[in-house]
């Protein structure tokens, strides 16, 4: 049976990390790999469960977040791209001072991590962390 405890610390860890640099790609597709990797050690310590496949379809449709990071794990027609996002005026006071330095010198824009959906939207890739990880509890 996989140790979830230790596992999740060091999930945990590489979320700080990757909060911490918000424009690493490597860091957060680890978060996102280890989130994927999570489901099924957390499969493996349900002894309830019976087959992974099904197990794995049953948590991404409890969590549009997490069906979106399996789907990038699984290279299903997600992927994770650094964009520039245009900031509107209004919304500078919930810029931290760095971004809204860089907005400055950018015409009102900053990069952000984004992921690409299969019918070509987009999606914040923090944000789509987050809310996975909230989901795994």
């Amino acid at each position: 049976m996989p140790d979830l405890d230790w596992h999740r610390a060091y999930l945990d860890a590489c979320w700080a990390a990757a909060q911490a640099a918000p424009l690493s790609a490597r860091k957060a597709m680890l978060v996102a790999a280890l989130i994927d990797a999570f489901v099924d050690h957390q499969f493996a310590a349900d002894e309830g469960a019976e087959d992974i496949l099904d197990y794995r379809s049953a948590r991404a449709a409890d969590s549009p977040a997490l069906a979106l990071i399996m789907d990038l794990c699984a290279q299903r027609g997600v992927r994770l791209v650094i964009e520039t996002v245009a900031v509107p005026i209004s919304a500078y006071d919930r810029l931290g001072i760095e971004d809204f330095m860089v907005s400055l010198y950018n015409d009102h824009s900053v990069q952000r991590l984004r992921l690409v959906l299969p019918d070509g939207g987009r999606t914040d890739m923090l944000v789509t962390l987050e809310r996975a990880m909230a989901a795994l509890a």
